[in-house]
């Protein structure tokens, strides 16, 4: 592993590091350095901090860096060992700052539970009381923006609650998952509850602006003269970009993807119940939608459209179908009249590369706050049932 000037990453021998080891209640019992505590399967105290992310319903984990000793290359949270005396709040801020950059005041720190666990990673037996903490933002930053440390982490990202809960239903192998009985429920429970406190202190209106006001501030690709789409060159089509409070306010021509899923053994199609929140279409029937940010692709954005809003995380791009491209104005129903150049894609269900049989409905984690119900129609139903 090389850093960015292309030098090898020396990895920090931290076995001589003291911790406080422990009996089955979590009295502290006497010290040992790290490496006696690990050899010897003891005892000790290890801190969890969740990253929520409020206006996306997701917490921010890392790729665990492949070298680590311990569950190397798998997904996480922010974690570590607390040192002996240590405050596990004291623990919890060490860990994020070293590990991510990001720096909270202690009341930002909500302490949610304690846990007993036992882990064993390649015969390796790990006894730890685990406290776990949660740090709520109602304006998480972009993952660019976040520092991370390269011996620690190759990568991060906003992980969906639902997709979590999906990770510990399928004891997926990429994430590091508790076994403890309770520590799942209890997570979850105190996630879900701080969304919903969240959600319930916004103004009853579209989550496009709202709850997600930061979607407001996205660059989109300006269209000048939607006439020139018609040329086989590029004829500057496209000019400077805008925001995409610009692109409803003023009635922008920017770009979007539609993506239609297809139940082609029955006939139907997958269609998705917008949330009344929402200022444009609100309650209305649709297909899967996205805009596409300024200088991206469009399948990249019609494959995340599909995963995003109905959970449909197997899809590959291969699997998506182009079908043509459509120049679309309509009113939203939100006191905006939308311009877009719609690029249109069809993903066919089942296939034999992702999704062997349909997908059960049951099975489906739908965008909280976007979606509200999903269906299988068939084709005659759906012209009465859509907003476009």
């Amino acid at each position: 592993m090389e850093d960015e000037d292309g030098k090898p990453v020396v990895k920090e021998n931290k076995d001589h590091q003291i911790l406080d080891t422990l009996d089955t209640e979590g009295t502290c019992i006497f010290t040992r350095t790290r490496g006696a505590v690990t050899e010897k399967g003891l005892w000790h105290r290890y801190v969890h901090v969740w990253v929520l992310n409020l206006p996306d319903s997701a917490v921010l984990m890392q790729l665990r860096a492949p070298e680590k000793k311990r569950f190397g290359g798998m997904w996480n949270c922010t974690s570590g060992f607390v040192m002996s005396g240590m405050p596990s709040l004291e623990a919890c801020k060490k860990h994020l700052d070293t590990e991510s950059g990001m720096r909270f005041d202690d009341h930002m720190y909500e302490f949610v539970f304690s846990c007993k666990e036992i882990s064993v990673f390649k015969g390796e037996a790990l006894k730890q009381w685990i406290d776990v903490y949660v740090v709520s933002l109602k304006r998480p930053p972009e993952l660019h923006k976040i520092f991370y440390d390269i011996k620690e982490a190759t990568e991060l990202k906003y992980v969906g609650i639902g997709e979590l809960e999906q990770a510990y239903h399928d004891q997926d192998p990429n994430f590091v998952l508790v076994a403890a009985p309770d520590y799942s429920r209890r997570l979850f429970h105190f996630l879900h509850k701080k969304i919903r406190n969240y959600l319930d202190m916004l103004p009853k209106i579209d989550s496009d602006e709202e709850r997600h006001n930061k979607k407001g501030q996205q660059l989109l690709d300006r269209i000048g003269d939607v006439a020139l789409l018609q040329q086989p060159q590029d004829l500057g089509v496209i000019v400077e970009p805008c925001k995409r409070n610009e692109a409803y306010t003023e009635s922008v021509w920017h770009r979007a993807v539609h993506v239609w899923v297809f139940d082609v053994e029955t006939g139907r199609l997958l269609l998705q119940l917008r949330s009344p929140k929402k200022r444009h279409f609100g309650g209305k029937w649709n297909c899967s939608t996205g805009h596409i940010k300024m200088g991206d692709p469009a399948l990249p954005t019609a494959l995340k459209s599909v995963q995003d809003d109905v959970g449909l995380k197997d899809v590959k791009e291969s699997d998506f179908e182009y079908m043509f491209q459509a120049l679309v104005e309509m009113d939203t129903g939100g006191d905006c009249f939308l311009k877009q150049v719609v690029d249109v894609y069809l993903l066919v269900i089942p296939n034999e590369a992702t999704y062997p049989t349909v997908p059960d409905l049951a099975s489906l984690s739908l965008a909280k706050g976007e979606v509200d119900e999903v269906a299988y129609i068939e084709l005659e139903r759906y012209p009465a049932l859509l907003c476009l």
